[in-house]
């Protein structure tokens, strides 16, 4: 990578998906990038498309957060690049739509790995760096089910509301350092999450669905206005504020209903 003078970016789960509206929404404002996954072949796909489209500096790392030491040996590619970091988006993230007991340890363990320890040690490691740097933002990719968990997605449920309080309180912290960090809780977008997940697209949940560039759009804007908070489209802002006001299991029974018991029945 050259030593430009743009800003530039950290992107994880940059190979497909949303990670690629992330990508290009900051290579539209004319960001340099590093894009990281674990499909190399899908990531140099991606670096071409952008820098042929935007003009802008593309490098990518292979990388696979199931590992337990690829966090560091990303920062550390990330750091022999020599650039500052001004944005790190952690992206990348891994769910399966089951019962509990149908779910395998692996699995579990995977979800756990990616979502929640992963993004954890990033966030540290980069952090840190940005502080003794004058100041960067970082968004962290949680989900709307953070806030209304649906029972046959409790795993990844539970790791995204990790991800939600966890942000919100290194907010708190990082801030006197000059680094903003936010969260983007967005319901179901129309990605390939859903069909890897295993879970089938009913009627209420297509009902649902946003568009996974607008979300994405939506998540960088946020970012460089340093919302704490950021969730995509009116109507989960209202389910946000209505589900303040309800017990937790009905909360849960409304995700329910939304995700599972009506699609079953579609």
């Amino acid at each position: 990578m050259s030593q430009s003078n743009q800003k530039l970016a950290v992107v994880t789960g940059a190979s497909g998906g949303i990670g690629v509206d992330f990508a290009t929404e900051l290579a539209r404002r004319k960001y340099d990038l590093i894009l990281t996954a674990r499909n190399t072949e899908k990531l140099n796909l991606v670096r071409q498309r952008l820098i042929q489209e935007f003009q802008v500096d593309v490098d990518t790392i292979s990388s696979d957060l199931q590992q337990s030491n690829a966090t560091f040996d990303l920062f550390e590619a990330v750091q022999s690049t020599g650039r500052k970091i001004d944005v790190l988006i952690n992206n990348a993230g891994l769910g399966h739509f089951s019962k509990f007991l149908k779910q395998s340890p692996d699995e579990i363990n995977q979800a756990i790995d990616v979502n929640v320890r992963a993004l954890t040690i990033l966030c540290r490691l980069f952090a840190e760096q940005m502080a003794q740097n004058g100041g960067g933002a970082i968004l962290n990719h949680a989900s709307f089910s953070a806030i209304q968990p649906p029972s046959d997605f409790a795993v990844y449920a539970a790791t995204k509301a990790y991800v939600l309080n966890f942000s919100l309180a290194i907010r708190e912290n990082m801030k006197y350092q000059n680094v903003s960090v936010s969260t983007l809780c967005p319901g179901y977008f129309d990605s390939d999450f859903i069909t890897k997940a295993g879970q089938p697209p009913g009627f209420f949940l297509r009902w649902l669905i946003l568009k996974q560039s607008k979300v994405a759009a939506a998540g960088i804007r946020g970012l460089l206005k340093r919302k704490p908070l950021i969730i995509p489209s009116l109507r989960y802002k209202l389910f946000n504020l209505v589900s303040k006001f309800l017990p937790r299991t009905v909360n849960i029974g409304i995700a329910d209903i939304a995700v599972s018991r009506w699609n079953k029945k579609d």
